[in-house]
């Protein structure tokens, strides 16, 4: 069983939420990342795939201030011919963010954002779709092809994250648990329940391109945020892309933390 929450609303502590939030990503990616070529130390997880995405050549670092600490884990992305990320989930000095952009990397924002969970709306499938968890058997593989196409990641870069290639466990109360919703015998949309630091975070949510406008996005994630709730958690977290934010904004997700997100683009 994993360990209760210890923060039951997001307005008695807003910067603890924020934080967590930014901090999940880092703890996720250690989880999903373990034994798939990653590097890691205790300041920060580096992975190099050379697939065309900076989400499969990046560096997560958890230290804003260490020069030292920054190009250990920056280094060897900026020989890359590929797209690659810098991603800090505790904010980052003025100086090491003007050294990146002199490397050539662009700064963005990811909003990390919070929702408590029991003020989510309600949430409902169309007629003819169903809501399932996935193993990893064969549903594994559907669910890393969805994946691939709704958020959109190459191929080879989704299945890293696909509950065939990080393992599952279908314990009720397993800390990493995958979803999908099915439609005529295809999954049509994706998500991925991650439990930490008293937080449910929420991963790899996706839709089929032809299945969007359904609802689909909000029903994955309010649902596996609806599991954790039944555990005893009562704050949703998660890190959103430019295209999910207003769907988590609907959902009632406020924006509580900024991370720094540097991109270097190849040429």
């Amino acid at each position: 069983m994993n360990k209760p929450p210890i923060v039951d609303s997001i307005a008695a502590s807003r910067n603890l939420i924020g934080a967590g939030a930014a901090r999940q990503l880092d703890l996720a990616f250690r989880q999903i990342m373990r034994g798939q070529g990653a590097v890691e130390t205790e300041s920060y997880l580096r992975l190099i795939t050379g697939a065309q995405h900076s989400l499969g050549n990046m560096a997560i670092i958890s230290d804003a201030n260490c020069e030292e600490i920054t190009d250990s884990a920056v280094s060897p992305l900026l020989d890359l011919a590929v797209p690659v990320m810098a991603i800090y989930t505790e904010g980052v000095s003025d100086v090491l963010a003007q050294k990146l952009l002199q490397q050539g990397f662009q700064l963005a924002a990811m909003p990390a954002m919070a929702i408590e969970i029991d003020r989510l709306p309600p949430t409902v499938l169309p007629f003819g779709y169903t809501w399932t968890r996935i193993d990893a058997g064969k549903d594994s593989a559907e669910w890393a092809k969805v994946l691939a196409a709704g958020y959109p990641l190459p191929p080879e870069l989704a299945r890293m994250f696909s509950p065939h290639c990080i393992g599952v466990d279908m314990a009720a109360d397993a800390r990493m648990q995958f979803f999908g919703i099915w439609h005529q015998g295809r999954l049509a949309a994706t998500s991925m329940l991650y439990l930490a630091d008293g937080f449910a975070g929420v991963y790899c949510v996706a839709t089929l391109p032809q299945e969007r406008r359904k609802g689909l996005g909000s029903f994955v994630t309010a649902e596996a945020l609806r599991v954790a709730y039944k555990m005893g958690y009562r704050i949703g977290v998660l890190q959103s892309s430019d295209d999910g934010h207003c769907v988590y904004l609907k959902l009632g997700f406020v924006d509580l933390f900024s991370v720094p997100m540097f991109i270097r683009l190849p040429g």
